[in-house]
């Protein structure tokens, strides 16, 4: 069996002219933390739209990342952006209180935010707007509180 020696995309080779230096945000991006409630009315009906934050295109959006679904007045969940509606959730809310649209090492591992919400491309704009939808009427007034976790410059 070959003894090898290797590295992993962090580390730039810099005598190696076909080395690829590793990507900044992955490499030496910063925590950031957006934290937020948005409340809903008893009588909000299908198609009622709720603007969540507006996350940078390129950020790396991180396992801890929730929505807490316990008070919301829906009885489905659905986060995307503001035309693509379930780009990031789409589930009962009886399925679990706390969603959690990334899980640690799976397929979005170290994807920017316009790739995990399945753009063909980057977007020329800077921001992505995350909004909840609503698919039927309200079942009553309620709230969902979230922390969206990412690595920006």
């Amino acid at each position: 069996m070959a003894v090898v020696s290797k590295k992993s995309d962090l580390i730039h080779d810099f005598t190696d002219p076909t080395s690829v230096p590793p990507d900044p945000q992955r490499a030496r991006g910063r925590v950031v933390v957006a934290l937020g409630t948005v409340a809903n009315a008893a009588d909000d009906s299908n198609l009622s739209m709720f603007h969540l934050a507006d996350i940078p295109v390129d950020a790396i959006l991180l396992p801890q990342t929730f929505f807490d679904v316990a008070g919301w007045g829906f009885a489905q969940v659905v986060i995307g952006t503001k035309t693509d509606t379930d780009a990031l959730v789409d589930q009962a809310k009886a399925t679990e209180n706390i969603v959690t649209p990334f899980v640690q090492g799976d397929a979005n591992h170290g994807k920017a935010l316009w790739e995990v919400l399945g753009l063909a491309a980057r977007p020329k704009y800077e921001k992505i707007g995350l909004w909840a939808h609503a698919e039927a009427a309200a079942t009553g007034a309620g709230s969902m509180q979230f922390a969206i976790h990412y690595l920006t410059l």
